[in-house]
């Protein structure tokens, strides 16, 4: 998992062109990112460790835009509007992320 972190650290850090003090940061981001699709992608028990990370490794793309997600929306956490001197925002469902990759959670019936 330590590798993985390490590769969409670094994806976010070349992306943002961001120096090497923002790297703590940046892997805050990633590691919250990695949470996020695990317990969206709802692995199955019986899988292990090794076939997780796999799963994970194959979708390095998603969990890098998830990451980035929340790293371009730092400050700004949950506002869904914004206006301010004629500069209007609105930030799209961060659920498109899973649906532009392709990725859906496993099922137990």
């Amino acid at each position: 998992m330590d590798e993985l972190k390490t590769e969409i650290t670094t994806i976010l850090t070349q992306y943002l062109n961001e120096d090497a003090m923002s790297y703590e940061v940046m892997s805050v981001f990633s590691e919250r990112a990695m949470l996020a699709f695990k317990e969206y992608r709802n692995y199955p028990e019986s899988w292990d460790d090794e076939r997780i990370l796999a799963d994970m490794n194959k979708h390095k793309s998603c969990i890098a835009d998830l990451a980035l997600y929340d790293c371009i929306q730092q400050g700004v956490e949950f506002q869904s509007m914004h206006i301010e001197s004629g500069l209007y925002r609105m930030w799209n469902n961060k659920g498109n992320i899973y649906t532009n990759h392709r990725v859906v959670p496993f099922v137990t019936i």
